[in-house]
């Protein structure tokens, strides 16, 4: 079997190589198949290393190889490439390394990739519709007040009527725009670039995250999706056998949210120091704005079953349903929204020439 060195492959990774989620499931799902094929691991990696067409992957897999014929444990090899593994993978193999149950870690993980790429591509698609037709409602308002009423001003002016109201605002827009063009353009990017460096440090990542949870619309959105998130993080380390301690403490960092990572992290100390679960959840969240009410419930019920890790995962189906269900409303608001927008700078450009159009007549009369 032809190997493919690191060096090779590195030669050509450019920085817009990424390696997604999508291609990370397909990855854990192909060495499951081999590995309940009663192919090794090792041969695994080759066989995939061999047909992925990510440059930055493939390189990545290289090192991973060479680690693990090395003599790496397959876990220990992931925790030194900590850019393309995350910790909650690298422990669930390593849980499925000591149990002897490597494959059904490797389907595991795959499962979780493949649940949040699919939330993640619908979230997209959704959102891509409205998204476009706002972009070019900018910019067909950007081209109108730039270009078009520039070119009619001459028109009413030579006239020496007095313009009605709506048309001299709609002209001081104008003017606005054309004068203050350069201004404008600098004062959006200063405040983009601020708000990326903000959002940059903890503070302002924990008050852009509290916000997110909160927005209207979109924030019961969210706190949904990070529900699912949740859920299914703590089904599937909970399953693997990894310690709820550890379970905890992974689980609120693969959220991505700050809020909800300090929750979780209170509720680790609490558990650590012999409390229960639910009983901790709703003592960090007493009002519930971060975790559910039927999210502790359904914990509590678990815990007194000893069922965590199933009843989880079926929470997580269930509010993956409910961000589905979320995410067509969205949708549903947005284009109105967008169409009155539209309907309405259409509404004030005719009312304006035509009133304008109305009153040089009136005088030519």
């Amino acid at each position: 079997m032809e190997r493919i060195s690191a060096q090779q492959t590195a030669e050509t990774v450019r920085f817009w190589h990424r390696i997604k989620t999508k291609e990370k499931a397909l990855f854990f799902e192909h060495l499951s198949n081999l590995v309940e094929g009663g192919v090794t691991v090792v041969h695994a990696l080759h066989s995939f290393l061999e047909k992925t067409g990510n440059p930055r992957f493939a390189a990545e897999l290289s090192e991973l190889v060479l680690l693990v014929e090395s003599g790496d444990p397959f876990s220990t090899a992931m925790k030194k490439l900590p850019k393309t593994f995350g910790r909650a993978e690298v422990s669930i193999v390593e849980s499925g390394e000591q149990s002897w149950t490597l494959q059904r870690s490797f389907s595991s993980i795959a499962a979780d990739l493949r649940s949040r790429e699919e939330i993640r591509t619908k979230l997209k698609a959704a959102l891509t519709y409205p998204v476009v037709i706002m972009i070019f409602l900018a910019v067909a308002v950007l081209v109108v007040m730039t270009y078009v009423v520039p070119k009619l001003v001459p028109l009413f002016e030579t006239s020496g009527t007095e313009l009605p109201g709506v048309t001299a605002a709609l002209m001081a827009t104008s003017d606005f725009f054309r004068n203050n063009f350069a201004l404008i353009l600098s004062l959006s990017l200063f405040a983009g670039f601020g708000l990326r460096a903000w959002i940059s440090t903890y503070s302002g990542r924990y008050a852009f995250d509290r916000y997110a949870l909160r927005a209207p619309l979109v924030g019961p959105l969210y706190r949904n999706y990070l529900i699912v998130r949740v859920s299914s993080m703590l089904g599937l380390l909970i399953g693997a056998g990894i310690p709820i301690i550890k379970t905890l403490r992974l689980t609120g960092e693969s959220t991505g949210n700050l809020v909800f990572e300090e929750k979780i992290a209170e509720v680790a100390g609490k558990v650590e120091m012999g409390k229960k679960l639910a009983d901790s959840l709703s003592e960090v969240d007493p009002e519930y704005r971060v975790f559910t009410r039927d999210f502790v419930q359904i914990v509590s019920a678990g815990e007194r079953t000893s069922t965590v890790n199933k009843v989880t995962l079926r929470l997580a189906e269930q509010y993956a349903r409910e961000v589905d269900a979320s995410i067509g409303t969205l949708v549903r608001f947005v284009e109105p929204a967008a169409i009155i927008f539209a309907g309405g700078f259409v509404l004030w450009f005719a009312l304006a020439i035509f009133s304008a159009v109305m009153r040089v007549t009136e005088m030519v009369a």
